[in-house]
């Protein structure tokens, strides 16, 4: 009896009364992440099934499913989504008994074609084909479009397979944000990082950032009097290897922590440069060689620790140019997700700054470049990339340097 006297003086709640905050911002935000949640399990699946790796050829999704072991009802919905992303082109069954056909098809694709529209005689003639593969008449088929072809086939020089792994793995250390919440961020060791990362980062530049990179490169700087090289935390060397197919008397060294150059042989002997060679070691503690015309850093993880500053300036003939290249800080803070995804792991025994891509003693970019002068090295020309990095031209002041 107390309890239903307490109700009834409870004042009733307004079924009419809307929330005052707009209730499409809250459920756009969580809709779209979900959404983005959904399009990486799509594409991670659709890696780790092999589907596209299968769609080299073009397939209906019965046999692709028969193919891969899936569920033959999934298996459209499944196409069907990989296709809204661009990621497969599809058309109607008879065009995949040539490859002729199959870029026909693709074109029209290009021009709305598949979306119910009109395709008129071209789509008299297709009914009139018979499939041999096993296609029902009318059925889908599916193909890797021309962008999955260039970037997720193991088989294209521009392959991102490597990329896509390093993606899903960062994806994986996001699920597990609760634990790390708790027990703070994730050991990582650096020489096995980077030995993983290394492919990453390669297949990165091939698709455009080394190409814009090297462009710039030649138009600051002579290459034609350069002997001496060293792409100073160099990685994959691809840049050092660009510069030596520059000129023929031109001697290049890749310098990176041991793990890491293994993988630089890999793509020395794959690109067959001859005048490329490593030295192991880690540029804080060892020596890194002297006498260089050029030292070359890109994105190096020590690229704004002053203390390296003296060793470059030394390791660098009179009227050397360093190049270094980083990502300026204005674009790293303004990203609170970048800056939390940085600091979700560290090395054993580096600690990182703040903000994204940073360590406790870094310094910010232009302060590090400032510093540049106080060792002689005088910046000649400072220049924003299209990726958002800036390079930074600096030229050791000696007899050569005028």
């Amino acid at each position: 009896m107390e309890n239903k006297a307490k109700n009834q003086t409870e004042t009733p709640v307004d079924l009419m009364q809307k929330p005052e905050i707009d209730a499409d911002r809250f459920f756009k935000l969580i809709d779209s992440s979900v959404r983005g949640l959904r399009e990486c399990r799509l594409i991670a699946s659709a890696f780790e099934l092999g589907v596209f790796e299968a769609l080299k050829i073009p397939l209906s999704t019965g046999v692709l499913a028969e193919k891969l072991g899936c569920d033959p009802v999934l298996m459209p919905h499944f196409c069907e989504a990989l296709h809204s992303l661009g990621f497969l082109d599809r058309f109607e069954e008879g065009a995949h008994e040539g490859e002729e056909n199959t870029q026909i098809q693709r074109k029209g694709e290009d021009k709305g074609e598949d979306k119910g529209e009109d395709k008129g005689e071209d789509e008299d003639k297709s009914k009139d084909r018979k499939p041999d593969d096993g296609t029902k008449d009318g059925e889908a088929v599916y193909l890797v479009s021309e962008l999955s072809a260039t970037y997720l086939l193991e088989s294209s020089p521009f392959s991102q397979q490597h990329y896509l792994a390093e993606r899903l793995r960062n994806v994986e250390l996001w699920t597990r944000l609760p634990q790390i919440m708790k027990n703070g961020p994730e050991i990582v060791e650096k020489g096995p990082f980077f030995g993983e990362v290394v492919h990453c980062i390669a297949e990165n530049a091939r698709c455009g950032l080394l190409q814009e990179t090297v462009r710039v490169v030649l138009e600051n700087v002579d290459f034609t009097n350069v002997k001496k090289l060293l792409d100073l935390g160099g990685g994959h060397g691809l840049y050092a290897i660009a510069f030596a197919k520059l000129n023929e008397n031109l001697q290049a060294f890749v310098f990176d922590l041991p793990p890491v150059t293994q993988k630089t042989k890999y793509f020395i002997e794959k690109y067959g440069a001859s005048r490329v060679d490593i030295i192991p070691g880690d540029f804080f503690k060892d020596e890194i060689g002297s006498d260089y015309d050029v030292i070359f850093s890109s994105f190096n993880p020590g690229g704004k620790v002053p203390s390296l500053i003296p060793k470059i300036a030394e390791a660098l003939n009179p009227g050397g140019v360093f190049i270094t290249r980083q990502v300026p800080d204005e674009k790293t803070k303004s990203s609170p997700f970048l800056s939390l995804d940085w600091n979700l792991w560290t090395f054993e025994d580096v600690k990182k700054g703040g903000s994204g891509y940073s360590f406790e003693n870094s310094f910010p970019f232009n302060e590090y470049v400032e510093m540049l002068g106080n060792y002689g090295l005088e910046v000649f020309r400072a220049l924003d990339m299209k990726d958002g990095s800036r390079i930074v031209f600096a030229w050791k002041v000696g007899v050569n340097s005028g």
